[in-house]
């Protein structure tokens, strides 16, 4: 019986893990590409990227891996301890083009004192609290945990609760009121504080 002949696939073409790409003679094995016998199958499931040039076949992923901040990035995080020198905060996402992505990673980073604002700190109990949501950018990102700057004024706090009641706090001015007890707390604030959705 004479076994049919496999179908090549198309540029652009979505695969699965084993689908038939072809075979060694047509194309160099590229990303995501492994080689049996002389045949081409897709070890991941992408999309078919042929290059003719290189006379190679590749699969490029498509599925949604949540990607890891890189330095520069603008970072949405949850303050979850204040130290004297630095805050611990979790990531949530990473501002993007296309509004926000998930995070792969430890998810945990640091806004270390000298990188809070311009000026000198007195206390980062004062620039920050445990649950307050921060806009923060990425300065390093090699070593655990990442590090973060909130110096410029559209980074920092962008959304808080009151230290005593848990209400949402407003702005007033460069202070922040309490509208149930009238509290009033500082923080380091961002231009954008409570005009984010974090959809």
């Amino acid at each position: 019986m004479v076994e049919p002949k496999k179908k090549t696939v198309e540029n652009g073409e979505l695969v699965l893990p084993g689908d038939y790409l072809g075979v060694i003679e047509e194309f160099l094995p590229g990303e995501g590409v492994i080689e049996e016998n002389g045949e081409l199958y897709a070890a991941r499931m992408g999309r078919v990227k042929i290059d003719l040039e290189k006379i190679e076949i590749s699969v490029e992923p498509v599925t949604d891996v949540p990607p890891l901040p890189q330095v520069g990035d603008i970072v949405i995080a949850r303050v979850l301890e204040v130290k004297s020198q630095a805050a611990i905060v979790e990531l949530l996402k990473i501002e993007g083009r296309k509004g926000y992505r998930e995070i792969a990673t430890s998810k945990l980073a640091g806004i270390h004192v000298s990188q809070v604002k311009d000026g000198y700190v007195e206390s980062m109990n004062s620039e920050f609290k445990i649950g307050d949501i921060v806009r923060a950018k990425v300065l390093t990102n090699n070593k655990s945990p990442i590090q973060l700057t909130t110096r410029e004024p559209d980074l920092g706090v962008i959304y808080a609760l009151c230290s005593s009641c848990k209400v949402s706090l407003v702005r007033k001015g460069n202070a922040l009121v309490c509208p149930k007890c009238g509290r009033s707390e500082s923080r380091k604030l961002s231009t954008y504080y409570r005009k984010l959705r974090l959809e």
